[in-house]
């Protein structure tokens, strides 16, 4: 049997960031980005404001920060409420061959033990890049998830892991530093959430603490490998992959790693940041919508018969047929296009039961009818499709379709796309001028990061919302 922790450690242990090529620290920088501003705006949305100060409350002081609390909190509790706020506006970052949100468990995890540790620019970054380059290939192994398992908490959770492993180590000899890597990796291989995937279409608030429990998780597995416990040998292979892989293919494990124990490929590369804010599967269908937008100009729903949505057969597993929350709405295709018939392009504060429940919104919603498509069936995963006929009263039709998302592949966001979506999401809880601040720190590791980033960081994600 082979041993894919011993490999990963090894190459996450030689990760450093500041050789990678300019293009992938520009990526690595958009992604963090992103990330905080997707974090600090979900952190800020009344559905977790109750169990954000309930968690917070629990916990004591610490030195790692909370968003949007001025007193800092205990690692794990940090890394549990910032990761807490990542799903709740379905903006966050995605990986298409690892179906899942690899920064959004990594970026809380190694903000909080470099935070806590003192930890430099240099080895916050490095660990960044080590936690996501080996969580990405092990949920490319994965070959999806198993049915009713949802992604979130899973290997996420190991990302998370070998960021705080990488900084735990990061003043010990390459030997120990390896062997530090490699019992975080198959910890938190053993301890890994196995989450309920229906809970998000049934606007479960739970579902939050998914990558919430995954950051903290993976916190714990690596304070319980520096404290000396250590997993079963193979616990990736033998294990978290078959019980968690719909199509489990330990070769995937070290995909990307070189002759010379290092990354040959960067992951992030192959990364997608979400344009709109709803479930990634349904963001195709919501493209359609803008395009037939654009050329029809505006038009009166109600002169609408029937909008009929067609997409490869996995996106309808996330439908939400009759969502009653802020959370079911954005996985549910009928809604999500009828508040964007009604009201123009979904903004991410947008789906109040308010508006939910709006006679024009609902009348939208029961026109639309759901259809799995053979020729997009067969497009998927490679790509994510979909096609939106517009049906009116007077028998005309309009049709678009898309085969990669905003967002995605040659349709990735620019660097202005990535600048204008934080804006717009800090915006709504920060003055111009601290947004500023954070994208001034972000910017800055593309170059040459102050040595104080993470403590700069932590410290500007303190700031109280709404100043």
């Amino acid at each position: 049997m082979t041993n894919a922790a011993h490999q990963l450690a090894v190459a996450a242990a030689g990760t450093h960031f500041g050789q990678a090529p300019r293009q992938v620290r520009a990526a690595y920088r958009d992604f963090m980005f992103d990330t905080v501003a997707v974090m600090v705006a979900g952190a800020a949305h009344p559905s977790l404001a109750q169990a954000r100060t309930t968690f917070k409350a629990s916990a004591g002081r610490g030195r790692a920060s909370v968003a949007g609390f001025h007193e800092g909190a205990p690692v794990g509790v940090a890394g549990l409420i910032n990761g807490a706020a990542m799903t709740v506006l379905q903006l966050q970052d995605g990986h298409r061959r690892a179906r899942g949100h690899p920064m959004s468990h990594v970026l809380p995890a190694a903000l909080a033990v470099a935070e806590d540790t003192g930890a430099s620019a240099t080895a916050f970054l490095d660990a960044v890049m080590a936690g996501y380059e080996v969580s990405t290939r092990i949920g490319a192994s994965l070959g999806g998830m198993q049915p009713l398992l949802h992604d979130t908490g899973t290997f996420g959770c190991i990302g998370a892991a070998v960021a705080a492993a990488h900084l735990f180590g990061r003043d010990r000899d390459e030997a120990e530093r390896i062997a530090l890597i490699e019992a975080a990796i198959g910890n938190s291989a053993a301890v890994a959430l196995f989450p309920f995937r229906d809970t998000c279409m049934e606007g479960a608030g739970v579902h939050h603490l998914f990558v919430g429990l995954g950051v903290q998780n993976g916190l714990n597995a690596a304070f319980g490998a520096l404290a000396g416990l250590n997993p079963s040998i193979g616990t990736l292979e033998r294990f978290f992959g078959p019980r968690a892989g719909e199509a489990f293919d330990p070769s995937l494990l070290v995909d990307g790693i070189g002759d010379d124990g290092q990354w040959d490929r960067f992951e992030i590369m192959a990364a997608y940041l979400k344009w709109h804010p709803v479930c990634a599967h349904l963001g195709p269908m919501v493209d359609c919508l803008e395009i037939l937008r654009a050329r029809l100009g505006r038009f009166d729903p109600s002169a609408l018969v029937e909008v009929r949505i067609e997409t490869y057969a996995t996106a309808l597993d996330y439908d939400a047929p009759d969502p009653k929350s802020d959370l079911a709405a954005r996985f549910s295709f009928r809604h999500a296009a009828a508040l964007a018939i009604c009201f123009g392009p979904l903004a991410h504060d947008g789906f109040s039961p308010e508006r939910l429940h709006r006679s024009q919104v609902t009348d939208v919603a029961a026109k639309v009818t759901l259809h799995a498509a053979g020729d997009l069936n067969a497009l998927y995963p490679a790509n994510r499709p979909a096609r939106v006929v517009l049906v009116f009263s007077d028998g005309t039709t309009e049709t678009a379709q898309v085969l990669v998302p905003k967002g995605d592949g040659a349709l990735a966001l620019t660097r202005d796309d990535v600048d204008r979506k934080a804006a717009k999401l800090m915006g709504s809880i920060w003055s111009p001028d601290h947004q500023l601040e954070l994208r001034h720190l972000i910017n800055s590791v593309e170059g040459n990061s102050a040595s104080t980033l993470p403590v700069d960081l932590g410290q500007a994600l303190r700031q109280p919302f709404g100043v």
